[in-house]
Formats: C-alpha cells, sequence, structure tokens
C-alpha cells in the first residue's frame, strides 16, 4: 500500500489503469530489485503474451504524465516536512551536522550510453553513515564529461526551491570546485562546502601575492584552515574560507592527497564533518546500481529511461520507510546484519533493510507449506519460531 500523500498526487495525474499498473511496477522493483524493462515484462502479472506485456510497459514509460515535476516535486515537499524530518533529526549522534539539510548536485553515469545524467541531490546529516535520499531532480545532459558552471546552476534553480523553508547547503566533491559556483550560491544566501582541486589559487586576507593549495607545506595528519580568502586572479571572488584537511596514516595507509575545501562556514571541524557526509551520497549511487536496482542493465530510451528513474525513486523512498519503520519496531534483526558492537557505523541503510525485509515477507508468504514443514521438524526453536512469525505479521502490516 503506498502512502496517503503518494496516493493523492498520483491519482490526481493518473487514470485508475495507469496507477494499477505503476504500482505493480513498484512492487515488482522491490522484489526483483530490477529497472531493466525486459526483466519487468517477464513477470509483469498480466495473463497476455511476453511481447505484450512488453509493449504495455512500453507505452506506459512515454506518457507525459510521468515527469518529475509533476509527480516527485509533490511528494518531495512533503518528505521535506518538518513532520518527516523530526525523528531523522531528533536521533542524530552529530550536533554539528543534524540541523544542516544538503543539496548536492552529481552525475550518475550510465553503463550503457555516453549521455550521463544530471541529478540534484539532497542528503541528510543525520549520522555518521548518513541516510541517503533519492534524487530530487535528474534529466538527460547532451554532452560528455563533468558538467559546466551554466549546468550546474540551472540544475540548482530547480531544486532550490524545494527548500525555500529550510536552510540549504550545498555539498559538492571536485566537479562542482568553480569559486564562481561559491560565488553565485553566497549570493543567494545558501552556505556552501565544495572540494577543490589543486589548481585553486587564493589570496590569504592583507596579503598581495595569491598562492595555490599545491605549494602549501601541508603533511598526514594536518589541518588548516584560511578564513576571508578572496580567489581567482584577476576576479577576486569572494571573500571565502579555505580548510585543508589529510587524514593522518594508520600503518602506512591512508589518502594520497588532503582534502581542499572552499567553504562559506567558519568552523573548519564542522566543515569536515559535513563533507566526511558526503560518502552517503556513494551508498545511494551503489543502491541505484549494483547494490539496489541495477539502473545500470537499462537499455531504454532517454525518456523511458527518465521514467524508470521516477519509478526507482518512488520505490527507494518506499523501501526506506519500510527500514525506518522495521528500526522503529526493532525488528529490523530479522530483515538484515546487525551493528556489531565495535562497529561505528550501521551494517545495512535503512534501504537496504527495508528492500530485503519485504523480499523475506514475500518469500515466507510464497513458500509457507515448506516452511511449516521444516519449522514442526525443529521443536526445540519453536520459541524463536513463535517470535519470528510475530515480527512477520509486524513487517505485514509494514509493507
Amino acid at each position: 500500500m503506498l502512502p496517503a500523500f503518494y496516493q493523492t498526487t498520483l491519482r490526481a495525474h493518473l487514470s485508475e489503469t495507469q496507477y494499477l499498473t505503476l504500482q505493480l511496477l513498484l512492487l515488482l522493483l522491490q522484489v526483483h530489485r530490477q529497472v531493466k524493462l525486459s526483466t519487468l515484462a517477464s513477470v509483469f502479472p498480466q495473463p497476455i503474451h511476453y511481447q505484450s506485456r512488453k509493449r504495455h510497459l512500453q507505452r506506459f514509460l512515454v506518457l507525459p504524465q510521468l515527469s518529475v515535476k509533476l509527480l516527485w516535486f509533490p511528494a518531495a515537499e512533503v518528505l521535506d516536512s518538518p513532520k518527516a524530518n523530526r525523528a531523522a533529526v531528533e536521533s542524530d549522534a552529530t550536533p554539528t551536522v543534524a540541523k544542516v539539510e544538503a543539496s548536492q548536485i552529481r552525475l550518475l553515469a550510465r553503463g550503457d550510453r555516453p549521455h550521463p545524467v544530471a541529478t540534484a541531490q539532497r542528503f541528510y546529516g543525520v549520522s555518521g553513515l548518513g541516510h541517503p535520499c533519492p534524487a530530487l531532480y535528474w534529466e538527460v545532459l547532451p554532452q560528455h564529461g563533468n558538467s559546466d558552471l551554466r549546468t550546474q546552476q540551472r540544475l540548482l534553480k530547480t531544486v532550490l526551491p524545494l527548500f525555500k523553508n529550510y536552510p540549504v547547503l550545498v555539498l559538492g566533491d571536485r566537479e562542482f570546485h568553480s569559486p564562481k559556483l561559491a560565488e553565485w550560491l553566497d549570493s543567494r544566501g545558501v552556505a556552501f562546502v565544495l572540494r577543490q582541486k589543486k589548481d585553486l589559487h587564493f589570496q590569504v586576507a592583507g596579503e598581495t601575492e595569491y598562492q595555490g593549495v599545491r605549494d602549501l607545506e601541508i603533511c598526514p595528519g594536518m589541518t588548516q584552515f584560511y578564513p576571508g580568502v578572496a580567489c581567482n586572479k584577476g576576479d577576486g571572488l569572494g571573500p571565502f574560507n579555505v580548510a585543508i584537511y589529510w587524514k593522518r596514516q594508520y600503518r602506512g595507509k591512508g589518502p594520497k592527497d588532503p582534502w581542499y575545501i572552499l567553504t562559506n562556514l567558519s568552523e573548519v571541524k564542522r566543515v569536515m564533518a559535513i563533507y566526511r557526509c558526503r560518502w552517503g551520497i556513494e551508498q545511494l549511487f551503489k543502491d541505484c546500481k549494483t547494490g539496489g536496482y541495477n539502473l545500470e542493465a537499462t537499455q531504454v530510451n532517454d525518456q523511458r529511461f527518465l521514467a524508470l528513474v521516477l519509478l526507482m525513486a518512488l520505490a527507494y523512498t518506499l523501501a526506506t520507510f519500510h527500514g525506518q519503520w522495521l528500526r522503529q519496531l526493532r525488528i529490523d534483526h530479522y530483515a538484515g546484519r546487525l551493528q556489531e558492537h565495535q562497529d561505528k557505523t550501521l551494517r545495512q541503510s535503512e534501504f537496504s533493510l527495508g528492500l530485503y525485509g519485504q523480499r523475506w515477507t514475500y518469500a515466507m508468504e510464497l513458500w509457507y507449506p515448506w516452511a511449516e514443514q521444516l519449522m514442526a521438524l525443529k521443536p526445540h526453536k519453536r520459541l524463536f519460531f513463535q517470535r519470528g512469525l510475530q515480527a512477520l505479521s509486524l513487517m505485514q502490516k509494514a509493507f
């Protein structure tokens, strides 16, 4: 069953046939973890020929109603509401990051065609591991390689209005190193933490010469902070702050290069804590690809691909909600691996728990007669089975 705010938005723009088709596709995505059209057609529950099922899905995926702005933005605004985010903020163990909402723009490369997909993503810094959220906006880029400044600004202009009631922080990796992007964000009152390349040159307040970050004498284990600097020779962009951190090596292992970060935040520890949250975004891309829905296996045109990403965003959010529900009920250990006492981060994300919990529920429903026979052969574990069946009943209510 879809959440109420999903049903309201979807039913307002889709016919009953289209709505039921979308709901079935979401269930298939959760169970089979595939967005490949041929796979979805092979398991789509309609008593017609395989080619007819495939054509039905092909026609469905080119519907103009399957638009990110039409179907996904209203749902994203509900997800951004204080009621939806309060539990995550209150459970944060890192106060310096807990109340920061970040927008990160990133390229989601497609494995089957040369044009990448530009996405704008929101990320909450609610724990050391981070809880990735689905992409807020996506489109096909016409060029290869990195996006340019104009594209980045256009993407952010599309997404930032969704956060008009919140403080926003833009978190970007080295693709988004441009001080001009930092100047553009700063002029709009948006905080930013942007990793820089080695060719960054800045001018310290009170000095006349520009210096490059690659010329600084930085060793592993060192942290430096330069407040009120100007960037780009001739442009004098700023004032910004430059934070530099090189993680200490342990047993001869460690990063080869330091972090060079351009920001308008004034606390170096907070800057580093926020940038560490970027790795949660990498988990999101793994969930979209080999760790989740195998997005790289799609072989469809651009319009159908964007529609599949929309379905994936809806399914991703549903799985995350289910994972949160399992943790609240304290039955998540039936769906995934427990966190060991020596672990600093969770073994599995809420998305992963929701995905695997739903698959276990379906397996128990499908093969219950055989499972019941197996349980009957183990009477000494009856108490454990009773607890598991009670947890299964709670999961079925959530799913």
